[in-house]
């Protein structure tokens, strides 16, 4: 056999074989969060129960829909939350009983608010808003004092 052709198939097999006993790379860690649970709430979930609180009364489906879309903020940013975050104190909360509690609580208001607005039934919207009142406040004044009452 021809020695450059025994170079050409045993090269092949050579780079295959180094290949295979190569450890293969570590894994990539996911990011750590930087985003803060503060600034979570700043961006989102003031103007989106801000919304919430503040609706009158809708007529059209427009106006309705920027209630759905209020509601689904609130309810995505809590699930975000409940992980913790990029504050010094948010992953500590975050595995703390009862401020999981508190997002639960927070989760089903927006849960009821959707309920309602799929329903178009304001009253049922309103209830919903006042569910969602008592646990934020009550995690304001666990977990940051100095909002308490600003909403």
């Amino acid at each position: 056999m021809n020695r450059y052709l025994q170079i050409a198939i045993l090269l092949p097999l050579t780079v295959i074989s180094r290949a295979a006993d190569e450890d293969p790379p570590a894994p990539m860690e996911a990011p750590a969060m930087e985003t803060t649970i503060m600034e979570m709430m700043v961006a989102t979930v003031t103007p989106a129960s801000d919304t919430l609180w503040g609706v009158e009364n809708p007529q059209s489906a427009a106006e309705w829909q920027v209630l759905d879309d209020a509601a689904i903020a609130v309810i995505e940013t809590f699930e975000e939350v409940r992980n913790g975050g990029g504050g010094p104190n948010d992953d500590a909360w975050a595995s703390e009983a009862k401020f999981q509690a508190y997002i639960d609580e927070e989760i089903a208001a927006g849960q009821a608010a959707r309920a309602a607005i799929a329903a178009k039934d304001l009253d049922a919207l309103y209830a919903a808003g006042d569910s969602l009142y008592t646990p934020c406040e009550n995690c304001h004044i666990d977990y940051n004092p100095g909002v308490a009452g600003e909403q």
